[in-house]
């Protein structure tokens, strides 16, 4: 999460006026206490989305663990009278979920004292005692809950010594957020500092979490949000569907969680040179992390727009600062990328759509989601697959009388999204970690990217005017943009080339220009094919469709079919001379309607015999003649008529097959050659 110091940081004088005016107004939204006359209140939306998320998949996946090594003098009497207080005090703490005459609804129980869980470690030592704690966290982390029944937390002791505890913490994210425990830990801090000097103040919360839930929910409910929502409705609704990033794995028909977390830092020198580029900039690290995460997504998908998740604390009332409770909701960094761009413009982007996100993350994220109308994937989660998280060390630290407080990673082994990067600055680097789900990836390409993101890291502080083309060329896992352009419709070409690329391990991003456009592609910058010039251009040419309409008896036919040959053989080598790209001409058999009209056969025939002569005289362009694919693969029927006449869709499944079969192989055998 961005801190409000970064976020000030990178505010001009008009928009620290514009919030200073926004403070001002915010005041006067106070938040009501809600009469307690029963036990049971509507859900916030964002707890109705992990209600229903939780109806689907439980198990632990959205359990939310923390845990400290506490070394000193520790008397667990005190610590356990501390917790029970903390449990007191927050009803979101003693809060179950379930329906209510049909109705989701949260229901707060009464208090009862408890005692703290203790597992002792004292037989354990070194190396085997690290992995014993790693063990029982990993387990506590796991363990669901039952949101009906409660509590959802644990609160456990890993005695390790008499002056060496570990607390390890774990919630149900329904009743908690990042956040929360900052406000459990300071809770811890100095309720454990009173009661050494003696005193057990019982504090009141003026306003509780379902005091907040009304509120919001009124807020929403009556419009007031209504222009947020209309925002991000105009800024995704032609937001991509999906990231295409080079998965290790075929995903599955329904999203899965298994996951892990890869871990490493960046070192402090680098992140002095980090932070200097920010300041040159105008902007945090903050925008730093996000932009090179973008950049990195960008040259692992190759995808130009991009849609990154990313949390907010969304507290924006004071007293919502030290309440315990799911507050958080997510926004979406859209970017658009080209290869020309410098990496100081993207970051001048990315930087700019944070701050807009930020200014409109009041609005439920699944609000958004279902106001953009879009179809629902079982697959993967909607509008972003890619998350970013950033906290701060003091957001973590803790300061109690006494004792020295550490805080160590927990391995949940989930992964909510496909791939998440989270990253804790601290003083002396940053600590971070790329959380993956590991039915799509390999643990060796997450460290690989890694090593790529932090070579990024290294570039873009040295030179942040180099261009997002050049810092892609130095990643170390390259994948190959396949862009095919057509006189026809080509799409069920798709299936068997993704069938033979996932078979052979290429990592390769598909996609198909309109059919028809095959001069405009070729000659325009804007077009697809030159967007994506550095990968790999194919070029089905069927001659017949430039003749389409036209009688065979017809004068103009010969004109017709002359010049186009003359004028594709001369787009096809400026674009493959301009842009230095590889092009596979793949010179598509003629109908059988055509094949009856011998004088258009043969003049069909003498132009492709041109186009293939000229074109093969250019290096980087590779020539296939359909008609004798058609024959190795003894395929004495292959055109299909009436597709060809109802959708432009000449060939039969079979045919389309062996297409897909042989480009895959032209690329294969060219790659082969290209690496020796």
């Amino acid at each position: 999460m961005e801190t409000k110091k970064d976020k000030l940081k990178s505010l001009s004088r008009e928009q620290l006026a514009g919030l200073i005016t926004k403070s001002k107004d915010s005041k006067k939204r106070d938040i009501e206490r809600v009469a307690r006359t029963s036990n049971a209140f509507s859900q916030s939306f964002s707890q109705q989305r992990q209600w229903f998320m939780e109806q689907f998949m439980n198990g632990g996946v959205f359990n939310v663990p923390q845990s400290y090594l506490l070394k000193g003098d520790i008397k667990l009497d005190i610590l356990e009278d501390v917790l029970n207080a903390v449990v007191e005090k927050h009803e979101s703490l003693r809060t179950v979920f379930n329906t209510i005459d049909y109705i989701p609804s949260q229901i707060i129980k009464p208090y009862e004292r408890f005692r703290l869980d203790i597992i002792h470690l004292e037989e354990y030592d070194g190396a085997m005692r690290d992995a014993k704690i790693r063990e029982v966290n990993s387990e506590i982390a796991r363990r669901p809950f039952d949101l009906t029944v409660g509590p959802l937390w644990r609160f456990y002791v890993l005695r390790l010594s008499a002056e060496e505890i570990v607390l390890t913490l774990s919630l149900h994210h329904i009743i908690c957020d990042g956040w929360s425990f900052g406000v459990i830990m300071n809770e811890i801090a100095g309720g454990y500092r009173d009661r050494l000097h003696g005193q057990v103040a019982r504090s009141l919360l003026q306003v509780q979490y379902v005091d907040y839930s009304e509120w919001h929910r009124k807020r929403i409910e009556g419009g007031q949000l209504d222009d947020q929502l209309e925002y991000w409705i105009g800024k995704l609704k032609d937001a991509p569907k999906a990231i295409h990033l080079p998965y290790d794995y075929k995903r599955g028909s329904t999203q899965t969680y298994r996951g892990r977390t890869e871990y490493f830092l960046i070192e402090k020198e680098a992140v002095k040179a980090m932070s200097d580029r920010c300041m040159q900039m105008n902007g945090s690290m903050y925008h730093m992390m996000m932009s090179a995460l973008t950049l990195l997504m960008h040259g692992y998908s190759l995808d130009n727009k991009l849609c990154i998740g990313t949390p907010v604390a969304n507290r924006n009332q004071l007293e919502l600062e030290k309440l315990i409770g799911l507050f958080i909701n997510t926004v979406v960094i859209q970017s658009e990328i080209a290869g020309s761009m410098t990496f100081a413009e993207l970051f001048t982007q990315v930087r700019d759509h944070c701050m807009e996100a930020f200014n409109h993350a009041e609005i439920p994220f699944e609000q958004v989601v279902t106001g953009l109308d879009i179809e629902r994937q079982m697959q993967h989660s909607p509008v972003f697959q890619v998350l970013y998280v950033q906290t701060e060390e003091s957001m973590l630290s803790v300061s109690i009388p006494g004792i020295e407080v550490e805080v160590l990673p927990v391995s949940v082994e989930t992964a909510q999204f496909d791939l998440s990067l989270y990253a804790t600055i601290l003083k002396n680097g940053i600590s971070a970690g790329f959380e993956y789900n590991t039915d799509l990836f390999a643990q060796d390409t997450i460290l690989q990217m890694i090593e790529d993101f932090k070579l990024l890291i290294q570039l873009i502080t040295e030179n942040p005017d180099r261009t997002i083309g050049e810092f892609v060329s130095s990643l170390s896992r390259k994948k190959v943009v396949m862009t095919v352009v057509s006189s026809f419709e080509s799409g069920p070409v798709g299936e068997p080339m993704e069938f033979w690329l996932d078979k052979l391990r290429i990592d390769y991003k598909l996609q198909f220009a309109p059919y028809s456009q095959m001069f405009q592609q070729l000659i325009d910058d804007t077009g697809l094919l030159c967007r994506s010039s550095q990968g790999i251009g194919i070029l089905l040419l069927r001659l017949e469709d430039w003749i389409q309409g036209m009688d065979a008896k017809d004068a103009r036919l010969a004109a017709v079919l002359t010049d186009n040959a003359n004028r594709f053989i001369q787009c096809a080598s400026s674009f493959v001379n301009k842009h230095q790209s590889k092009v596979i001409l793949y010179l598509c058999p003629a109908s059988d309607k055509v094949n009856q009209m011998t004088e258009a056969k043969r003049l069909i025939q003498q132009s492709e015999q041109k186009i293939a002569a000229e074109c093969a005289k250019n290096g980087n362009i590779s020539v296939l003649h359909g008609d004798e694919i058609a024959v190795k693969y003894k395929l004495s029927e292959f055109n299909d008529g009436l597709g060809d006449e109802e959708g432009h869709v000449p060939y039969l499944r079979e045919y389309y097959t062996a297409m897909g079969t042989e480009l895959v192989m032209s690329i294969y055998n060219t790659a082969m050659q290209s690496t020796g």
